[in-house]
């Protein structure tokens, strides 16, 4: 950013009145507020009107506030700032829970789109011009048009608006552990001279997801932190921005998609922030990528096998132990470009605790050998990676507390439930990112119960067990018009059986465009059902 344009963006702060910025939000607010007002009047009449109303006021105060700080950040010129202030506010439905994505919507139109389109400012105009950047296609859409209405009527965003969301990638940072359970990248970005950062925490013990990610304009603290030598378990390099950005994608998508319990307001705050910035780095295209296959797996068994780490193991049950080394050596097989071999002490709690107890139906031979077989496949584990006495024992100290709870994760009812999902097909060398994909399509198929649902389901497994489920489900409804409930009965059944058994594969990929266009599970069988009914569907 030059000097002169800084010296502008002063100019504009200092000259934009801060009455006008409050009286924008007071009517903002008002008039989200005054929505609620009939709802207000019948909590009075039914004795609840004070407590109601004071709740409202208080709300509404909140709101305000908010409002006009988001106002401030706005009109100050300062990008960042602006993008952050925008993004806390489009959070607020979230504030108190997880707001459906309707309610997330409606709130950002009818609250922030409105609210800005009535403000008739180049502020308001500015708002819109944020929104449309960080929003949702929906809300894109909406701001857009809002724009629109005011530049028709003359109003226009200030110029300093265009820079927002196009900050200048500078450097990154990647930090890990070196058991391979966790990363932390960090990526810099410049307005100008002023630098901000932005940073992701994944978990890497099952898929990649982000589990924290944070944006902060004081991007000297934030390198001080990744970069800092202080635990001798974690590691710190420099990484390209490209890499970033291929480390980054797929985390935030899982992220945004299923949010990890516990990941705290501030990652659901920033999140549309940090897509905006991943979206400024380089693609990854050609990045050199480590691929391992089911043949490197099956090497690192054998050398596991052939280990003096794994004698004695083997001499007690040589197939028990080769059965735990290929569930440990496998599990690799979920991420494309992990070693074998290459876990914690999270990611074996993981496995042993949630990955084995729903996959893996046991013999008692396999379950006798649990301990001395995952043990010995453990220390050799650390050994091939040639972590240092202090890491081998940070890994192998959780086991035996892992141990102590096996018997109660694999007894577990919904453990036990889905163990028959997969029973057909979870061999032991299995790989496990094909196994993931069919058991998604079984269990689109045929869901789950939730917990504390109360379901006949034992085992789905079982076709008679799934043809009465789905008639439990869906005798009830109305066939389709020219279809008699036989027929359509029957074709519903014909549709949960290619789902399950995945043959032909196009009906999970139709059922997965009917229902990324909006449709639920139950309707999306429904209209497989009806297709597969028709003459062209025959």
């Amino acid at each position: 950013m030059s000097k002169k344009t800084g010296q502008r963006r002063g100019a504009a702060a200092r000259k934009a009145p801060a009455a006008a910025r409050a009286a924008g939000a007071r009517s903002t607010a008002a008039m989200t507020t005054a929505r609620g007002d009939t709802q207000a009047r019948a909590s009075q009449q039914a004795g609840g009107g004070r407590r109601a109303a004071a709740a409202r006021d208080e709300g509404a105060e909140v709101l305000e506030r908010m409002l006009s700080r988001l106002l401030t950040a706005v009109s100050s010129g300062d990008p960042i700032q602006a993008e952050l202030e925008t993004a806390r506010f489009m959070a607020i439905p979230n504030a108190t829970g997880q707001a459906s994505p309707e309610q997330v919507e409606a709130f950002i139109t009818k609250v922030m789109v409105d609210g800005a389109v009535n403000l008739r400012t180049p502020d308001g105009a500015a708002l819109l011009r944020l929104l449309a950047l960080l929003g949702s296609p929906a809300t894109k859409r909406a701001a857009s048009q809002g724009l629109g209405r005011l530049t028709q009527a003359g109003v226009y965003p200030p110029d300093w608006v265009t820079e927002a969301g196009r900050p200048v990638p500078g450097r990154a940072w990647r930090r890990y552990d070196v058991f391979g359970d966790h990363e932390a990248i960090a990526v810099t970005f410049s307005y100008g001279e002023a630098e901000h950062a932005i940073v992701a925490q994944v978990d890497l013990t099952g898929l990649p997801t982000a589990v924290m990610i944070g944006v902060t304009p004081n991007a000297a603290d934030l390198i001080e932190g990744i970069t800092r030598d202080d635990d001798q378990l974690e590691r710190v390099e420099p990484i390209s921005l490209a890499e970033a950005r291929w480390r980054l994608e797929q985390p935030l998508e899982r992220c945004e998609a299923d949010p990890v319990p516990g990941s705290g307001p501030d990652t659901i705050v920033f999140l549309p922030v940090m897509r905006s910035r991943v979206r400024r780095l380089p693609a990854g295209d050609g990045l050199p990528v480590p691929s391992f296959t089911a043949d490197d797996r099956k090497a690192a068994v054998e050398e596991f096998l052939s280990s003096p780490l794994a004698a004695e193991a083997v001499a007690e049950d040589e197939a028990a132990t080769r059965f735990w080394a290929e569930v440990l050596t496998g599990y690799s097989s979920h991420v494309a470009g992990e070693p074998p071999a290459q876990v914690g002490p999270r990611k074996l709690t993981h496995i042993l605790l949630g990955n084995v107890p729903s996959i893996f139906t046991l013999t008692p031979a396999q379950h006798q050998h649990l301990e001395p077989a995952v043990t010995a496949w453990t220390r050799w584990s650390a050994a091939r990676r040639s972590l240092d006495d202090q890491a081998t024992a940070r890994l192998t100290e959780r086991l035996p507390e892992v141990f102590s709870r096996f018997d109660q994760a694999y007894d577990d009812d919904a453990a036990a439930l889905a163990r028959t999902y997969m029973a057909d097909l979870a061999s032991s060398d299995v790989d496990f990112s094909w196994l993931a994909d069919r058991v998604g399509r079984r269990m689109f198929a045929l869901p789950m119960p939730e917990p504390g649902e109360a379901s006949e389901l034992r085992d789905a497994g079982d076709p008679q067990a799934r043809r009465a489920m789905t008639e439990a489900e869906f005798a009830g409804c109305t066939p389709p018009g020219g279809m008699t409930g036989e027929q359509f009965m029957t074709s519903v059944h014909r549709v949960i059986s290619e789902l399950w058994d995945d043959d032909p594969p196009e009906t999970f990929e139709a059922a997965r465009l009917l229902f990324s266009d909006g449709l639920s599970r139950h309707d999306v069988i429904h209209a497989l059902a009806e297709r597969a009914a028709s003459p062209a569907g025959r």
